[in-house]
């Protein structure tokens, strides 16, 4: 039976999950000046005689101008590494969670579910801003920067499934994007929005397969509470 509290579509995508895997960007953000760091990077590359396009130039996407430091060198790909690493450990001993993180993680291992976390930052600073929080034992792997480059996952989700042996349709991911959603629907899993994180609820819905929009991770957590442990395999 349907919990009275918690609409059929969630309650129908919470019977089949067995495993959560959560996003960074829905938890918080380490890298909280992210124009600074991109500054940082095009610096050191235009100290060391690199000239970047015009739009590279200006961009204030730390993530892109690690990517353009790693197609000069090795070398400068590591040096731009370095320079992100350092501003997210810096962030992981002050930046604030997103309220409700402590009760989804809660929740999930009360009703037998798995947690990993995914995330486009460097594993170290995700374990450590875990940890400060009291909250690393609740989560299982922690996948971050490293695997993300080794396995894109703009168009799908299912590398990550993939890497920490689950099942993609019996997975939610819980996601703070419509671009995060879909990479997930598109790996066959159900995709969790939370609305007003980074989007709005209008920009999350769609996609392909199912999904579903909460307007907070409490409310998450009590909607998992509710509906209790998922469905096992071959039950009724």
């Amino acid at each position: 039976m349907t919990p009275s509290r918690v609409r059929p579509h969630l309650a129908e995508i919470l019977d089949r999950t067995n495993h959560v895997v959560v996003t960074f960007s829905v938890l918080g953000n380490l890298l909280p000046e992210p124009a600074a760091v991109a500054r940082q990077i095009s610096g050191m590359l235009h100290e060391s005689g690199h000239r970047t396009s015009i739009l590279m130039g200006i961009s204030d996407n730390p993530f892109d101008m690690l990517a353009e430091a790693y197609g000069v060198s090795e070398e400068a790909g590591r040096r731009a590494e370095q320079l992100v690493h350092d501003a997210e450990v810096d962030a992981a001993d002050w930046v604030p969670v997103t309220a409700g993180t402590a009760e989804l993680f809660e929740a999930c291992r009360a009703t037998g579910r798995t947690i990993t976390v995914y995330a486009p930052h460097s594993e170290s600073a995700v374990g450590r801003y875990l940890h400060r929080l009291g909250l690393r034992s609740l989560v299982g792997p922690a996948l971050g920067r490293g695997f993300a480059m080794r396995n894109p996952a703009v168009r799908t989700m299912a590398p990550v499934f993939d890497a920490i042996g689950v099942r993609a349709e019996e997975s939610a991911v819980v996601c703070a994007t419509f671009a995060a959603m879909s990479a997930t629907q598109r790996a066959g899993a159900h995709a969790i929005g939370v609305e007003r994180l980074r989007e709005p609820r209008k920009m999350l819905h769609g996609g392909e397969g199912r999904n579903a929009v909460v307007r907070s991770l409490m409310a998450l957590a009590e909607a998992m509470t509710e509906c209790g442990p998922a469905r096992t395999a071959g039950a009724a």
